[in-house]
């Protein structure tokens, strides 16, 4: 992800992989709104459309019975163009980000290892291991560590890692079989001794099936589906049928988080920064939005349109993300996999009629797509957000995401979708009930200007997502916000660009 976009952006890029090949197994597998949202500027989307499974709900179960759902795809019909979680194998991703990324001229260095790094005031000196044993060495402006949870980068730079991993051990399988599951949904079995996970998977009957391993087999060193398929019948019913079982592997979850996510000239990124529990279906999307937001600042200070100093905002902004992430992870997976009594009770008997009541409400749900999807994460106190103060409390504000909105873009045209109207190479500035300004100085090449006409329909829309009018937002290339308020102030907007974008000249 980070190499695609910054190639779009004209930024050479190498990348290395100790492994051989892509990984051919699926892993993670939920792909959430707001990356599908990042997919459609890559050009991506529908191909991870076509190869993924829609989940537009998710459904709980209690002692094989149901219980409550979530119902995704309703929640988040005015949110997003994509309400739903498409279940999609991190191979499948790695397979299109890759094809993306040789369609600019680069692929991944298979083989090749990083085992030395020297950083000095201007260059990071690496040293990297060939498949013949020959080392050679390789000297960059910066170095991104996209290299997961055993980070070459992360440790040669004497990164802390901090946190433990959970004492359970789990299980993934990838099944073919047959049951009481909702079809095309997110299936969840809670039970007293912890829980079982239904994705439905391309194909016929295909599920990936998620479970803790039962006490009695965690030791054990040969452990295959058969063994735990007992346990899965027991707790999620009889009605469950296995004709196959084509993959399976059991591992044990950490939480960690490093102690920072950029030393000088090197970054982390993704499982090298941070990794959690499965719950939501986070991980591998929270990874790749590091990398979206930090390739466009990334971007500019190689150009030399912006002094190093923007780069602090990546860590300023990705951290509190992941800590936020790591909690409220860590608070859900406890609950669900403790082993007291209370916790079982609490499970089986209390969980799913508050959710089931909870659920009734708009707002509560509205707040849980919010935050499943991701559109929900904001940098409201990020040192590159700057809301005018006259802008009402209710209003999207600096730091959130803008929101999705389908508006008449010119005088008696048609509705059109404004997120496919914005290209995310460059800043947009939305007017809204005003005059187009000249533009804005230092930023005039990398910005495009967007008037918001006056027309029932938009009034309508913008309504409903409580923007004011007149209104006035610069966007940053990753759809936040960046500058908001009432009338614009072209001064304002100046030493915006000046003071926190760092932009100290015109290129």
């Amino acid at each position: 992800m980070l190499a695609n976009q910054l190639a779009r952006r004209g930024v050479r890029t190498m990348i290395i992989d100790r492994h051989a090949e892509p990984s051919l197994q699926t892993r993670a597998l939920g792909v959430q709104a707001r990356t599908l949202e990042i997919y459609s500027h890559l050009g991506i989307v529908d191909r991870a459309l076509a190869l993924g499974k829609r989940g537009t709900g998710a459904n709980l179960w209690t002692q094989g019975h149901p219980a409550a759902r979530v119902p995704l795809g309703d929640i988040g019909r005015e949110l997003s163009p994509y309400p739903f979680i498409l279940i999609l194998g991190q191979d499948d991703n790695e397979r299109l980000l890759g094809e993306a990324l040789r369609s600019w001229g680069l692929s991944v260095q298979w083989n090749t290892e990083l085992v030395g790094l020297s950083q000095e005031v201007d260059q990071v000196t690496t040293t990297v291991k060939h498949p013949d044993g020959s080392l050679r060495e390789i000297t960059a402006a910066w170095v991104a560590g996209c290299d997961g949870a055993h980070s070459a980068v992360r440790g040669l730079n004497r990164i802390a890692f901090e946190g433990a991993p959970y004492e359970h051990v789990f299980f993934v399988a990838d099944t073919q079989m047959t049951g009481p599951m909702v079809p095309d949904e997110l299936n969840v079995y809670l039970w007293r001794q912890g829980f079982h996970l239904f994705f439905p998977m391309r194909g016929t009957d295909h599920w990936r099936v998620v479970g803790i391993v039962p006490p009695e087999l965690r030791e054990k060193k040969e452990l295959t589906f058969d063994d735990v398929a007992a346990s899965v019948r027991k707790e999620a019913g009889s009605g469950l049928s296995f004709q196959k079982c084509t993959w399976f592997s059991k591992y044990r979850i950490h939480h960690r988080r490093a102690a920072q996510f950029r030393d000088r000239r090197c970054f982390l990124l993704g499982d090298a920064a941070h990794i959690h529990r499965p719950v939501g279906a986070q991980g591998m999307n929270t990874g790749l939005q590091d990398a979206y937001n930090l390739a466009w600042k990334l971007a500019l200070v190689v150009s030399g349109r912006s002094s190093e100093k923007l780069l602090d905002s990546y860590a300023d902004e990705r951290m509190p993300v992941a800590e936020r992430l790591l909690k409220t992870t860590d608070r859900a997976f406890s609950l669900v996999v403790s082993d007291s009594w209370l916790a079982g009770f609490f499970r089986t008997r209390v969980l799913a009629k508050i959710l089931a009541v909870a659920m009734r409400a708009e707002r509560i749900q509205q707040l849980a797509f919010r935050t499943v999807s991701q559109i929900g994460i904001q940098y409201r106190d990020g040192p590159l957000s700057e809301t005018l103060e006259e802008l009402p409390r209710v209003a999207p504000r600096a730091g959130d995401r803008f929101p999705w909105l389908r508006l008449v873009l010119v005088p008696n045209g048609p509705v059109e979708d404004l997120f496919k109207k914005l290209d995310d190479t460059r800043f947009n500035l939305i007017m809204i009930g005003q005059a187009l300004p000249e533009g804005i100085a230092r930023l005039d090449s990398v910005l495009s200007m967007h008037a918001i006409p006056n027309d029932p329909e938009n009034e309508r829309e913008l309504k409903g997502a409580q923007i004011p009018q007149p209104s006035f937002y610069l966007l940053r290339p990753d759809g936040h916000v960046g500058l908001a308020g009432v009338h614009y102030e072209a001064s304002a907007a100046i030493r915006y660009v000046a003071e926190r974008l760092h932009i100290a000249k015109r290129l």
